[in-house]
């Protein structure tokens, strides 16, 4: 879960939803942080296929067990908006990005080299969701 990453990536990230979620309401902020959330605690829960990688499995599981205390807290948050829950283009799009990302962990059986693909496009979602956390936070203050 960490060290050099492979130079030849070859995974798209969705940097323009970021755009776009960066400038939605605080409440379809939040959801999208969840869904986000959950989707990578999904593609990381897959430790079965993980033989091929050398990452201290204690590591692993604290990374996830923040993940899901990250998730349930923000769920916690969107269990008290008014709007009714639909699912929105950003949902569907980062539920088709996430699936991408486990056909390319198949399509390369699940290898050293397609982890730290992935791993690179995870670490690149997280550092963009905290901006739009603290993005979010920032507007919700100015709200209160």
């Amino acid at each position: 879960m960490g060290g050099p990453y492979p130079e030849n990536i070859k995974v798209h990230f969705p940097g323009p939803l970021y755009n776009l979620i960066d400038k939605a309401e605080v409440e379809d902020q939040v959801k999208f942080l969840v869904s986000t959330l959950d989707h990578i605690i999904s593609l990381t829960d897959a430790s079965e296929h993980m033989n091929s990688v050398q990452w201290n499995p204690k590591t692993v599981e604290y990374f996830l067990k923040d993940l899901h205390r990250q998730s349930s807290e923000l769920k916690e948050c969107v269990a008290q908006y008014q709007k009714p829950s639909q699912k929105e283009s950003y949902e569907i799009r980062i539920k088709r990005h996430f699936r991408t990302l486990k056909k390319i962990l198949k399509k390369e059986k699940y290898s050293a080299h397609a982890w730290g693909q992935i791993w690179r496009a995870v670490r690149t979602h997280l550092q963009r969701m905290d901006i739009i956390a603290e993005n979010a936070k920032k507007k919700f203050l100015l709200r209160v």
